[in-house]
């Protein structure tokens, strides 16, 4: 139950528990207002009335925005009408959520047949508020401001003598006028909001056309199983935890300083890597998450420094059993400018996986991004030891040959700049783009790893 004024609801609060406890013994009605203190203080308040079988909630518009009450309400009473409609949908919002078990919710606004405030507000903002709602499916605000409708409702009260209906109609607002002007910019303003809807509909995009550039996006930023599988790997080899914990998982970072410092973790943390969130303080972790992004620092630093005893190399040879033949993978960085034609050019920048084989005296290349590529990064192990003078004999052999590759690297950059063209070009239509020429010059070598047949060492 809501109330605008901490007296009143610590009136209604009392009272309740007072003539509700004859006929429910076990019930208990409290008050929390912005007198409770801060937010983990009323939270608390929430949580302990929680435990009883049979509650009421009594608060103020302290309690309508940040904290949740959908696992423990399923009604809300508006005891005092707000002069600002918008702070019913705020008020219902706490329980009427995601997560809410309840099939139905109910909302319920007292107000007074014989007070004319209430019925001023409840006429001439919150029924007309409520009607665009049912309309659009959105609320669109007042086109006045709270301080407007108060002077307004007073001057009203105190100045005319006539019966509240006609009264409430000759209100008079310095930002438009009558109640009726004011109607007239609402209905302006909602009618916009459906023009804007219906504009940005794009009933024209392709389901096939919009999942092509998504798995195309998930190529250059990692979907959900990559996140969770660097992760995983990540775990392993920095002594920080990552276990199930059921439908989510638990992730402690605290051992490592320089990273749980730089995001302000001091215990395990609730994390998901898709979908919404299951409750407060579950984190879903995507590719440009911070701990993703602090974990690819610190190991990047390390595979560049080089360090003896690194568990992260930029090259590298094994002997395995995912291959019959000798593959080199290698990792390209690519730099790109983008240039417009109505002038100014953008950078941009991806991390490809390419990789080569000897077929004869030929050099075969292995489609960049090619998913038999990233299985092997991924899937190949070592299936016995090597000899730290074969590893780097096989390292050697595959740098000469990126050495010699210019040719081949180039054309590589060239057909990867004409397919950013022809991507851009496919959504132009839709974002209402000009043309870009993307230029980009021989790629960088990231890394390079030799997989030899070994299945009989």
């Amino acid at each position: 139950m809501y109330c605008r004024f901490i007296a009143t609801a610590k009136y209604v609060a009392e009272e309740l528990e007072l003539r509700l406890k004859g006929r429910f013994s076990d019930i208990h009605a409290v008050a929390v207002t912005g007198e409770t203190g801060s937010d983990e203080e009323r939270e608390a308040r929430v949580a302990e009335l929680a435990e009883s079988p049979r509650r009421v909630l009594v608060a103020t518009d302290c309690m309508s925005e940040g904290i949740n009450l959908q696992d423990h309400f399923d009604a809300v009473v508006h005891y005092d009408l707000p002069w600002n409609p918008n702070r019913l949908e705020q008020r219902e919002g706490r329980v009427d959520r995601y997560g809410q078990p309840k099939p139905e919710v109910r909302a319920t606004i007292l107000y007074g047949e014989d007070n004319p405030i209430d019925a001023i507000v409840l006429d001439v903002l919150i029924r007309k508020a409520r009607e665009i709602y049912k309309s659009l499916g959105v609320s669109v605000p007042v086109p006045v401001n709270a301080e407007s409708v108060v002077q307004a409702v007073i001057q009203a009260l105190f100045e005319s003598r006539r019966p509240v209906p006609t009264a409430q109609m000759r209100l008079e607002f310095a930002e438009f006028g009558t109640v009726q002007q004011i109607h007239d910019q609402w209905d302006r303003d909602a009618e916009r909001e459906r023009e804007s809807r219906t504009r940005f509909a794009q009933h024209a995009i392709k389901p096939d056309e919009v999942s092509r550039e998504l798995e195309a996006m998930d190529e250059v930023l990692g979907n959900p199983d990559a996140v969770r599988g660097f992760l995983n790997e990540a775990s392993q080899r920095m002594a920080f935890g990552l276990k199930r914990k059921n439908g989510s998982f638990l992730l402690d970072c605290t051992r490592l300083e320089d990273i749980s410092g730089r995001l302000g973790w001091k215990k395990p943390q609730e994390v998901i890597f898709d979908g919404v969130p299951p409750a407060d303080g579950v984190q879903v972790i995507g590719r440009n998450h911070p701990l993703v992004v602090a974990l690819s620092d610190r190991i990047l630093g390390e595979a560049f420094a080089g360090k003896p005893g690194s568990k992260f190399a930029r090259c590298g040879a094994i002997y395995t059993s995912a291959v019959d033949r000798r593959v080199a993978l290698a990792l390209l960085r690519l730099r790109y400018r983008l240039a417009r034609r109505q002038g100014g050019a953008l950078f941009a920048e991806e991390v490809l996986a390419t990789g080569f084989r000897r077929s004869g005296e030929k050099l075969e290349w292995l489609p960049p991004n090619d998913g038999e590529i990233l299985r092997l990064l991924e899937q190949a192990t070592p299936v016995a030891n090597i000899s730290e003078q074969e590893r780097q004999k096989q390292v050697a052999w595959s740098l000469e040959v990126l050495a010699e590759a210019h040719d081949d690297l180039r054309a590589i950059a060239k057909q990867r700049a004409a397919h950013l063209e022809e991507s851009y070009g496919r959504l132009r239509q839709y974002i209402s783009g000009g043309r870009i020429r993307a230029e980009c010059e021989p790629p960088d070598i990231l890394g390079v790893y030799v997989l030899l047949p070994g299945g009989n060492r």
